[in-house]
């Protein structure tokens, strides 16, 4: 049985060992194929994220995140770059040594509207999408040889596999293919909250704007989905967030419904006291805690009020709730 070789890039982050799970429960889908994962992890991976990755048959590699353009990538059929919040400057790094390593497929986790957003994160995300756009691009696509010919070796094998495929030529072509995941609000940074949710005050600086907080175990079902079936998801980007949008309001009912603790929604103007009280004591990086009040600035302005419709083109399943969320943290939430 063949493998297929999937690299992912600091993989001690969140999401990507969501995604390494999922796509250790589902398996490849393509039924002569065996999925082979290395978890390329930074310095800052705890003997914990360690002995999890291991736990999931990942071939851990610890690499010197200081010098990101030296990654040890090898022989690879595709890559997933997950970025910390402290090293979103190596983006661009990872993705030219894929290149180098002319890795046929790379999908990038980004953010939501990193087009538009004239913040730090915003922008070093916007940067490294152009960048991976700009050298696994179609125009890149064009064989070493004649153009358009393929050796008929390869031409003559109808049932070979898009994966094969691209093995195969990548010998003759100078072929890389992306795409890119972008990421709305996790529900886990309403865990940010919970000393005032204790206190029966939900305080929010987003007025009556609307959200829908994602999960993170959904971002990896949907990177695992993309890495799976790369040859269906080629140059597209796709804007992943929560199932259900919620305001100030919602969240303060939903909360007193499922906890049985009565909350009132007390949208705040004060960042710098949302800040001082709640983000920072539970948030450590500096970047993260900066992003998380710009999402939520980005909230009261309008430009999140959004349900993205790509879970159900990505895969069908079934989103986690915020419902679920809230169950599964109430201790953590109420203390109870």
């Amino acid at each position: 049985m063949a493998k297929d070789f999937i690299y992912i890039v600091e993989a001690e982050r969140p999401t990507a060992i969501a995604t390494i799970e999922a796509m250790v429960k589902t398996g490849s889908t393509h039924s002569n194929r065996r999925l082979q994962i290395t978890a390329a992890v930074t310095s800052k991976a705890t003997p914990e994220t360690h002995a999890k990755l291991v736990s999931l048959g990942c071939n851990v590699v610890e690499f010197d995140e200081t010098v990101p353009a030296q990654i040890p990538i090898g022989e690879v059929h595709k890559m997933m770059i997950v970025l910390s919040p402290e090293r979103l400057d190596a983006g661009v790094a990872y993705i030219e040594a894929a290149k180098r390593a002319n890795v046929p497929f790379v999908l990038l986790q980004s953010v939501l509207l990193a087009d538009v957003r004239q913040d730090y994160v915003g922008k070093q995300f916007a940067e490294a999408e152009k960048r991976l756009q700009s050298l696994f691009g179609k125009k890149e696509c064009e064989p070493q040889h004649e153009k358009h010919q393929e050796p008929t070796n390869i031409k003559a094998r109808d049932n070979i596999s898009q994966e094969e495929c691209i093995s195969e030529l990548r010998k003759h072509h100078q072929c890389s293919h992306w795409s890119v995941l972008r990421v709305g609000i996790y529900d886990h940074y309403l865990l940010a909250l919970k000393d005032c949710i204790r206190k029966g005050v939900l305080d929010l600086p987003i007025g009556n704007g609307k959200f829908a907080p994602v999960a993170v175990e959904d971002v990896g079902k949907a990177a695992a989905h993309i890495l799976d079936k790369s040859e269906n998801h080629s140059e597209h980007i796709y804007n992943i967030t929560g199932p259900e949008l919620v305001n100030g309001e919602i969240l303060a009912k939903g909360l007193t419904d499922t906890l049985h603790h009565q909350l009132t929604y007390k949208p705040t103007e004060d960042k710098n006291h949302i800040a001082q009280e709640h983000i920072k004591k539970n948030i450590t990086s500096t970047t993260e805690q900066d992003n998380v009040l710009e999402l939520y600035e980005l909230v009261k302005q309008g430009k999140l009020e959004i349900i993205s419709p790509h879970f159900t083109e990505i895969e069908a399943f079934r989103s986690k709730t915020l419902e679920q969320f809230f169950l599964e943290h109430k201790e953590e939430l109420i203390g109870a």
